[in-house]
């Protein structure tokens, strides 16, 4: 029999990634038309850190964004929460209509515990904030694209880290809600791919 040190080792081994290994990043996104330029775009999400990223990269792009606060107020006003059901993503839409919104992104993201105890393993994906990394974690951004006068979804896109991290934070969602929108765009074609330091979403942060 294999002793147990060794077997905790080899496990530990398969989830940890290789320190000289390059970060890499899973995304994938198609679109069915994309909205012009200068069009008044909203962005709907629970993280600040991925709607943020998410605005300035429309306005970087030369899109007519509304402010998050004018939003959230009109939402107050109809006493909308945010929150991840269809129900409240179509009174979201509606409220965005009577804005004169042409096109509203929802952005969802979560961070995912892996947690290495003895001989055992457990994983566990909550939404961030409130998920502290206990031993490895990882991460992904999801967006998709919604035009307000059809309801019909236009593009969708998401980015992951395949493999596990030492730590996850916000920095780690805004490379990945940038990544989602290139991808969504076709700017960066779907699978795996090396992230490096000359990366425009790196440059961002």
């Amino acid at each position: 029999y294999m002793p147990l040190f060794s077997l905790i080792f080899i496990l530990i081994s398969l989830l940890l990634p290789s320190c000289s290994s390059s970060l890499h990043i899973v995304t994938d996104g198609s679109h069915k038309r994309l909205p012009e330029k200068h069009v008044r775009v909203a962005v709907w999400g629970l993280h600040p850190v991925v709607t943020n990223t998410v605005v300035a990269w429309l306005r970087a792009s030369e899109f007519s964004v509304m402010e998050p606060s004018e939003l959230q107020q009109a939402l107050d006003k109809e006493h909308i929460r945010v929150s991840r059901s269809f129900a409240d993503e179509q009174n979201a839409i509606r409220v965005a209509k009577q804005l004169g919104v042409v096109l509203v992104i929802f952005t969802q993201s979560a961070i995912g515990e892996t947690v290495v105890s003895g001989m055992s393993t457990s994983t566990a994906a909550t939404p961030f904030p409130g998920a502290t990394p206990t031993t490895f974690s990882s991460a992904s951004v999801a967006i998709r694209g919604v035009e307000v006068a059809s309801g019909e979804r236009v593009f969708s896109a998401t980015a992951k880290y395949p493999q596990q991290l030492a730590a996850a934070g916000p920095d780690t969602l805004s490379i990945l809600a940038c990544q989602a929108m290139e991808a969504a765009w076709g700017f960066n074609p779907p699978g795996e791919q090396a992230l490096s330091p000359d990366d425009a979403c790196f440059a961002e942060q």
